[in-house]
């Protein structure tokens, strides 16, 4: 059976990939998203202009479409809030603390957070935040202590490794070059 609306599909296909967490600067093949969806490249394109017009992909001339580059300011303001969301979710379910400062240890004890916490909004934007995160920490991977001043708590110190951590992680997606990943396949 036909669809009927191909941009629709497109379009809330890409909307979900792009929520999921493409890395920033990805290349979006025009190509291979409509193979991936059973479209033609048109719905995909109408699609992929859509979203330039509301920020989520940059145009490049010449090049194609990519996700949205991080600027520093960007990821520093993202981590802000996610830390607020989880100061905040800390006292509305009351978890153990981490048994480290590790970053495996904290992302589960704010997964435990997500799960016990029952200000379904406070969740809702937490959740939202942390998978525009993601593809972020994907790229840089662990943090490692930061030296200076012992922080307060284990929290405290995972967000103080993963600011200082942004820095060099924007300055790297800002250097992506299209070249490099000779556009590997993007399946939607």
């Amino acid at each position: 059976m036909r669809q009927r609306d191909p941009f629709g599909m497109a379009l809330a296909g890409l909307r979900t990939a792009l929520e999921d967490g493409l890395a920033p600067g990805q290349h979006l093949s025009v190509v291979d998203i409509a193979a991936s969806l059973g479209l033609s490249t048109s719905p995909v394109r109408e699609a992929l202009s859509r979203l330039c017009g509301e920020g989520l992909v940059e145009d490049r001339r010449g090049l194609g479409y990519f996700t949205r580059a991080a600027p520093l300011e960007d990821v520093l303001g993202l981590l802000d809030l996610e830390a607020a969301h989880v100061r905040l979710a800390a006292l509305y379910a009351p978890v153990a603390q981490p048994r480290d400062g590790s970053d495996a240890s904290v992302e589960a004890w704010i997964d435990d957070l997500v799960g016990a916490c029952d200000n379904q909004p406070l969740i809702e934007s937490l959740v939202r935040v942390r998978r525009r995160l993601a593809p972020l920490r994907r790229l840089n991977g662990p943090t490692e202590a930061a030296a200076g001043p012992e922080p307060a708590s284990d929290v405290e110190a995972y967000y103080a490794r993963w600011r200082i951590a942004a820095t060099g992680l924007a300055s790297r997606v800002r250097r992506i070059n299209p070249d490099q990943s000779k556009y590997t396949r993007n399946i939607v």
